[in-house]
């Protein structure tokens, strides 16, 4: 008996061993593995440089989209001959109660193009709201003086996960493409015209 307590130990300590290096072997193949396939994080900033009130039920903005990654990031969009406009571009409000909810555009369509956003050149929107709402909004009457706002935009680290983003637009897995969110600060719409 006295001896295969002896083979057992001795076979415990060599599975142990095993273990012991094989965990120690697995650690840095895990932490390798969970990096980025990019060195840098993705970041793309969305600035606010301009709310004005034009009227009693409309609001112009000028926003600033920067790319401030190492590499190109692709957003979804329309290509004019003139330029092009990111979209979606979603209008977020945070009312006296509840919480974030996109209040602007209220129906989503898919968009047609790929927009490839490189660092050295930063996309210039120009974007106007009116109230009511357009369409089949839900909640065509929204507040321009209540509450806070924010643009929130989505962005990918190649163009085909932007291109499978469109792909299941309307879909249950549209989620899969995984994008990236960038919002802007919050800020409030001024109560009065010119302001």
């Amino acid at each position: 008996m006295y001896f295969w307590e002896k083979v057992r130990g001795v076979v415990s300590i060599k599975i142990l061993k095993h273990l012991v290096l094989g965990g120690l072997l697995l650690v840095p193949a895990s932490i390798d593995s969970s990096t980025s396939r990019s060195e840098q994080p993705l970041t793309v900033e969305v600035l606010v440089e301009r709310v004005e009130r034009v009227s009693s039920n409309e609001a112009d903005f000028r926003v600033r989209v920067t790319n401030r990654s190492g590499q190109p990031v692709f957003l979804t969009g329309i290509n004019y001959e003139s330029g092009s406009r990111l979209d979606p571009m979603y209008l977020e409000q945070l009312p006296a109660t509840g919480g974030w909810k996109i209040v602007y555009p209220c129906m989503d369509t898919p968009p047609p193009d790929v927009i490839k956003l490189d660092r050295a050149k930063p996309a210039i929107q120009n974007l106007v709201l009116k109230v009511p709402l357009e369409g089949v909004c839900k909640e065509r009457n929204i507040r321009l003086d209540e509450g806070t706002f924010r643009f929130r935009l989505d962005y990918f680290e190649s163009e085909e996960e932007a291109r499978i983003y469109m792909k299941k637009f309307f879909s249950k897995n549209w989620q899969e493409a995984h994008a990236a969110v960038a919002r802007s600060g919050p800020f409030k719409i001024p109560s009065q015209v010119g302001n």
